[in-house]
Parts: C-alpha cells; structure tokens; sequence
C-alpha cells in the first residue's frame, strides 16, 4: 500500500497482509473432496494444528489416492501461508504441482508464494496458467489482480477484479482489491462503492474499513476517513499499521496534535526504527509547540509569569484559541480585541489575532498586527514569512519579497517563506517559477492546505487542469473546509467539462457564503457553456467588480460577451487584461477570435502566434486555422486543423474546438486533392 497516505517501505507490510488474508479466504471453498470424511473436513477447515495434523496424515498415507494427497499438499501449504512459513508453504505447494500441474488451487498457491519471494514473472504465470485451465474461477484474476496491484499496473488489476467479480458478485477480498485501485487511480466514488459492497458482504473483510476510509479521505471527508481508519484498527489492533498511520495523518490535519502523536507512538511500538513515522511524529510536536507560540493551542510554560494574566484575560484567549481552531475567526477577533485593549502588546493575543485576521481576508490587519510582533522581534522568520503572505495577498510584491527573502535566509526549510514567495511570482505571472515555490513549500511541509491550493491555481494558469485537480483534492484532504479549494475545483471541474461533479462543489461553498466570487464565477461558466450568455454576463459583472485585478473573470465575460456577438464589449475586456499582462494565454486566443470575428485575419493571426509560441491548445490552434482559412492560407489552415484533432483536449472550450477541427478536416478533405488530382487527398 504505497500511496502518499500511507507507510512505505516493507515494514508496513499492508499489500502482503491483504493478500495472505485473500488467500487463506479463497484456498477453504476450493479443496473439497470425497476422501475420509473427517481428516478432509480437519484438512480442509480453518487454517489450525488440527488441519495441519490431518493434511500430514493423508500425505504420509501411501493408501491414498494422488488426487487426495494433492489437495492434502495444498491445504497443508495453506497452513503454513497462515503462519506465515513461506518456504515450508512453497515447498508443499511445489509437491502438490509434481503431482498434479493442472491443479488449480495448487497454482494459485504458488503463485502467491512466489510472488511473496519476488519472483512477479513466475508468479504470473502460475495466475496465468490457472485462468487458462479455469476461466469460470474468480480465485485465479483475483489473485492475478492483486499481483497487478502489488505492480501498480491499476488499469489491469481494475480489469481483472472486474472479472472476478463479474464471476462471483459476492467475493469480498475482490470488491476490496478493486475499491484500492480506484483510490489509487483518483476514483473515490467507485471506490466508496466497492468498499460498500464488501462490507455488506462481510462486515470483517480485512482492509474494507481501511479503503473506504482512503477513499473518504480522498473526498476531503475527513470525519468519516476517521472514523473508518479506527473501524479497522478495532478489527485488528496488534496488526492494522496503515489504519494509524492514515488516522493520525488525519488528526495531524484536524490540528488534534495530541491524538495525532499517540497513534505516531503505537506505531513505533510495532516498528521503532522506522524513519518515516519518527519524522511525522517530530513533525506533530513542533506543530503542536508552534501552534502553541501562536497562541492556537495552550502552550506547556517554562516557568510561570512573573505577572499572571487575569482570569478574564486568561478566559478570553482560550476562547479565542478554541474559535481559531474552529475557524471561528470573527469570534475570535471579537475576543482578542477585548484582550488588547487592556494589553496592546499581549504576543499572543497578536499571533492569534493575525492569523484570525488573515483567515477573514483582513490581510491590512493582519499585517499590521505582524508589524507590532516584528517589532519586538525582528529576527522571527515565521512572522516574516507570514506577512510576506500577507502582503502578497495585497499585491504588495516588493515588500513582501523583502520578507520572504530575509525569511529564507534566516531558515533556509521555512516552508511558509517559500509559500510566500510562489505568491509573489504567481502574482507577477511567473507562473512556472511559482510552481518550483510551491513544490518546496510542499516538501518541507505536506500539510499545508493552502500550499497545494495556491499550486492548484498556479496550474490551472498553466492549462495543466488534471494536476490541479489532483492538487485541490489534496488540499480538502487537508483541510475539508478550504472553501478556496472547493470552489476552484467546481471550476476546474466545469472547465473539464464534467459539469454535474463541478456544480456539486460550486453549490455546497454557495451554500455555506453565497458571496464566494471563485463559486460565483463558476456558476457563471456553467450557464456560459450551457449558452446561457445574457445570464453569465450578468453573473460575471460584480465579480469582476470584486476581482479588478484577476484577469479569469474578464476573460470568461470576453466569452460571454463573443457568444452574444457583442465582439466590442469583448475587446474591452481582453484589452484591460493585455494591458496588465501582455502574454496572458487565454486572453491572447480570445482576441484572436475576436479579431477573425471584426475580419481583421491578420492581427487574428499575430495574437494566435503569440499564444501558440506559448502553449499549443486545441483552441488557438482551431481559431488561428479559421483565421488563415479566411485568408486563403489553405496549407496553414489544414496544418493548424489537423493539429487541432491530435492534441489532448484541456478544457470543455478545446472539446468543442476539437469537434468543429474534426469537420473542417473532413471538409477538407473531400476538396484538396494529392498529387495529381487522381486519387487521394492531402489530409
């Protein structure tokens, strides 16, 4: 089980354990035979010393048949596989196959065994062989399938699950191998139902709970992945590692650093030497003593203060640190400001109100509560980093270059400095060099919902939608109540295309602030690709009002704006965006458009290049093909056309492009002869 949320290594041992349990299950309906009553009911029983006993008994039995001695040697390996004997196991499942190489339990066995020794290709074709002699037995792809697991190959284990399934609906261990590849695939829905299906089957299958806790976990549904991860710790708490390593993964997310560090304990003691939990542990702790400086969480003092603060004083923090935690944050500022009046230098009364100020967007605030804190300390590199974030979200890129810069220096593995710093450059629009940013905020801290959201849009910029997809997911893994993320992925989402998902995401923030300009604008591109122009206009209009410096929002109103026909009010728009930024890529296909729609081809064509020479898409090379169409370009026309249908669609506007390309090319088609006009064409 080696995805980013769970162990690595083999100390984990989580694919072993899935596949030692998987066949001990499927090897039981498999041995029947018509031999003495009991020592084959003894042999082929629960994996015991008494089934031990009555398999060794028939195969030291020179009386009995091959066959039963086959299945004795079988079902004697299967013991040993539950005790986890692997060489006694393959030795006896070797045996079985001298007597009968076409005995199907006996191969799958083997295959098993060999797979745990290493040896995939042998493994293989033992899987392969047994299909071959039984295609109607779901044990042999279900064994298949989690060999392909265990590779990675997600495709053909989802397919060979697919077909254990389809031979037997009711096998568990199957629905469950396939519940994990679809997490691992991003597929959290499909996921969810077969780790359903597997549980109403059987409520004890082993890594249900725990693949349907990922998969919650990949929906941003923190509370329910919890609540899974201990449903499967209950089931096997001396052997379930993965279930609390995601667990407290997940309370380290939820801040409840305290029940994050005891399960990061009741790992080592299983495995104490392993670096990974030791290092997420550390990792805890210093957020928890963090948080605690800040004043988020109650901190453990040295020795107590000379001054002890007033009761109500006192009352007033913890109430604003719990508000914080709960992102209650105009509570707590409503608390803080009681505190401050009294005590305008109280440290942590500022921490928290900065950071409270900043969760409400009141990033002048905040900064200027950072300025008081800088003030006692100048050297503080988390309160540099911080109003470096700050003063990017005001587009104060000078001074909060400065800041980030000096907080780098002072420590160099800040992984807010460099968080701020990848505003700065997206902000800038060096979107690439923002990504580098944020990729090193990341990897010096993997819980910072805001990094992977702020990569998220950066990627979105760089029409790479699948990857900020998989970004926005992570961080409402983090943080479920990111509204930022959520919105963004409804719009990311739509501009995929996949309108009904989108819309999921861009109701539920409408729901909880109907004044969400990410969420409103994306319910603006929903009417917008539904044709719905007169509508999106007017949706788009205060928001661009909001966001005067956002150019997505002018954008999608030029769009707007071109399907009304009104290609004046379009050009207004693209011209403010150009006007800030001159290689803004969207902006530059949309005028082009607009210029083909004034017949001005040729300045059609000059934006088209500069959008092109940037980023090949569907799109722009659809409209600068028409645009060299209407100048009677016919060779570039069918070279851009023909482009158009190879190139991998990016958005539900490259959809539709691609579409009309693919006609053009048809229609071309049938009035460009090759060579000498005889026979054949140039497309």
């Amino acid at each position: 089980m080696r995805s980013r949320s769970t162990c690595t290594g083999a100390a984990m041992s989580g694919i072993r354990f899935q596949l030692l349990l998987t066949l001990a299950l499927l090897l039981w309906p498999a041995l029947a035979v018509s031999a003495r009553a009991g020592d084959v009911e003894d042999c082929n029983g629960p994996p015991s010393d008494k089934a031990e006993a009555a398999c060794s008994g028939i195969i030291n039995d020179a009386a009995r048949s091959t066959e039963e001695r086959t299945k004795a040697f079988t079902g004697r390996a299967r013991f040993y596989i539950a005790r986890n004997k692997i060489d006694q196991a393959l030795s006896d499942a070797d045996a079985a196959l001298q007597l009968n190489s076409q005995f199907v339990p006996a191969l799958i066995a083997h295959g098993y065994l060999r797979q745990r020794k290493g040896s995939l290709d042998q493994a293989r074709a033992d899987f392969d062989r047994a299909i071959e002699l039984e295609p109607k037995n779901p044990f042999g792809f279900l064994a298949r399938g989690n060999l392909r697991a265990d590779q990675r190959a997600w495709a053909d284990a989802i397919s060979d699950y697919g077909e254990a399934i389809t031979l037997r609906q009711d096998l568990p261990a199957a629905h469950v191998g396939r519940a994990r590849a679809y997490v691992e695939t991003g597929q959290p829905d499909a996921a969810l139902a077969d780790a359903n299906t597997a549980i109403a089957v059987n409520a004890s299958t082993p890594n249900a709970f725990y693949w349907r806790g990922q998969a919650y976990r990949r929906k941003g549904d923190i509370d329910h992945a919890i609540e899974d991860f201990s449903r499967a710790i209950a089931q096997a708490p001396q052997t379930e590692r993965n279930a609390y390593f995601a667990r407290a993964q997940l309370y380290s997310a939820k801040g409840d650093y305290v029940r994050a560090i005891g399960d990061f304990d009741k790992l080592l003691t299983f495995l104490p030497d392993n670096k990974e939990i030791q290092q997420q542990r550390q990792q805890a702790l210093a957020m928890q003593a963090e948080l605690a400086k800040s004043g988020v969480a109650p901190a453990v003092p040295v020795a107590p203060p000379a001054q002890p603060l007033a009761p109500a004083t006192t009352q007033l923090l913890d109430q604003a640190r719990l508000m914080v935690a709960e992102r209650n944050y105009a509570g707590a500022i409503t608390n803080l400001n009681r505190v401050l009046t009294g005590d305008p230098g109280n440290e942590g009364a500022l921490r928290l109100r900065a950071v409270a100020y900043s969760g409400v967007a009141r990033f002048v605030d905040a900064r200027n509560d950072l300025d008081s804190l800088l003030k006692l300390k100048p050297n503080d590199a988390p309160l540099l980093a911080f109003r470096s974030v700050n003063s990017a979200a005001l587009r104060q890129f000078d001074a909060a270059m400065a800041d980030a810069t000096r907080a780098i220096a002072l420590d160099p593995n800040n992984a807010m400095a460099y968080l701020g710093r990848g505003l700065i450059k997206a902000g800038t629009g060096k979107t690439q060099d923002a990504v580098a940013d944020y990729d090193h905020s990341i990897s010096l801290n993997g819980k910072d919902s805001l990094a992977f959201t702020e990569r998220g849009l950066a990627y979105i910029n760089l029409k790479q939608i699948d990857k900020a997809l998989l970004d926005f997911d992570q961080a409402l893994a983090i943080t479920p109540t990111n509204l930022l993320a959520k919105s963004w992925r409804g719009l990311a989402l739509l501009l995929k295309g996949r309108a009904d998902e989108g819309l999921v995401d861009i109701n539920g923030v409408l729901e909880r602030n109907p004044n969400n300009p990410t969420a409103q604008l994306g319910r603006a591109l929903a009417m917008l690709t539904s044709a719905q122009y007169d509508r999106a206009v007017l949706a788009i209009d205060p928001i661009v009002a909001k966001m005067p410096n956002d150019p997505f929002p002018q954008v999608l109103r030029a769009r707007a704006y071109l399907g009304l026909k009104k290609t004046d009010d379009a050009m207004k728009d693209l011209n403010a965006v150009l006007a800030a930024r001159p290689d803004y890529l969207d902006a530059l296909t949309l005028r082009g458009i607009a210029w083909s729609a004034q017949r001005e081809y040729t300045k059609a064509v000059e934006d088209l290049d500069r959008a092109i020479a940037q980023k090949e898409t569907v799109e722009n090379l659809f409209a600068r093909a028409k645009a060299h169409e209407a100048l009677n370009h016919t060779d570039k026309a069918t070279d851009d056309f023909r482009k158009a249908t190879q190139l991998v669609p990016s958005s539900v506007f490259d959809v539709l492009a691609q579409a009309e390309s693919k006609r053009k090319v048809q229609e071309l088609s049938k009035r460009v002869p090759c060579g000498n006009g005889q026979s054949g064409t140039c497309l």
